[in-house]
């Protein structure tokens, strides 16, 4: 059993200031900016993380944009976060869709021993937070100040301590991994 195992992470990137989306839910501005000088010798490679990861969970829009179709091809079940789960049309394999019970679903997973990712919005995001239902919290801050956007973190949640237990600089792109104190 991995060091992961039953535990629900949030992996994502934002801007400087705190967005994971701009304005239109696009993601073009997430670019690689060399920096060899400042990368640190050890990087925190996703491919590493993704095949630790038994679950991922997403919104109804990342769906849609199918962002799953990766996941799925990999062999990894993908949840989906939705308002209206009965209201899909094609169910497609490997893809479960999930209502307002999408928080108690995952920590059942996680109670399982199953390493559950949250690959998704500041809603679902928060949903999770909200729940306290966070274990691990990786960040990629990149270097760029959008002004606007959609936000990573909502507010509305309790107080998470967290601890920082490793880090990574690759393409001016800082990572932190924080865990649950």
């Amino acid at each position: 059993m991995s060091a992961s195992a039953g535990q629900i992470s949030l992996r994502l990137a934002m801007s400087l200031d705190g967005y994971i989306a701009d304005d239109d839910g696009g993601y073009e501005w997430i670019v690689p900016v060399p920096s060899p000088t400042l990368d640190t010798e050890h990087q925190l490679p996703f491919d590493d993380f993704l095949a630790d990861v038994d679950i991922v969970v997403m919104g109804r829009h990342c769906f849609d944009q199918k962002q799953h179709r990766d996941y799925v091809a990999l062999g990894k079940k993908v949840i989906v976060a939705t308002s209206a789960p009965k209201l899909i049309a094609t169910p497609e394999e490997g893809v479960d869709f999930v209502g307002r019970d999408v928080v108690e679903v995952v920590k059942a997973y996680r109670g399982q021993g199953q390493h559950c990712f949250i690959f998704g919005g500041g809603v679902l995001v928060q949903s999770f937070l909200a729940a306290n239902a966070v274990d691990m919290l990786t960040v990629g801050i990149v270097p760029v100040l959008l002004g606007s956007g959609r936000p990573l973190f909502l507010g509305g949640y309790p107080p998470l301590d967290l601890s920082l237990v490793n880090y990574a600089v690759q393409d001016g792109k800082a990572r932190l991994i924080y865990r649950r104190r």
